[in-house]
């Protein structure tokens, strides 16, 4: 019974050793230098996506928001009102 007690103590001890060993090894290699510049460089990636998106999607919230109040208040597009007016020469 000793003998199995000794032995079953071993066992946990070597396989819990061996388990914090894996995990300090692997905490590590997240720290290191090019692994922290590589989670930075990918997370920078990842945030100028999401600016262009969100730049992008409030450029059209903005036109659209425009159309509606153009549409509302019936104001021409500086383009359609342009057209209207004379041609001014340049340096006036």
């Amino acid at each position: 019974m000793r003998v199995f007690s000794l032995a079953l103590g071993l066992g946990a001890g070597l396989l819990l050793g061996a388990y914090a060993v894996r995990k300090l090894d692997a905490a590590k290699r997240a720290t290191s230098p090019v692994h922290v510049a590589g989670r930075a460089g990918q997370a920078a990636g990842t945030f100028s996506e999401r600016l262009r998106y969100a730049a992008e999607e409030g450029r059209r919230a903005a036109q659209a928001r425009e159309a509606e109040l153009r549409t509302r208040y019936r104001v021409p597009h500086l383009a359609d009102a342009a057209g209207d007016a004379p041609a001014r020469a340049s340096g006036d």
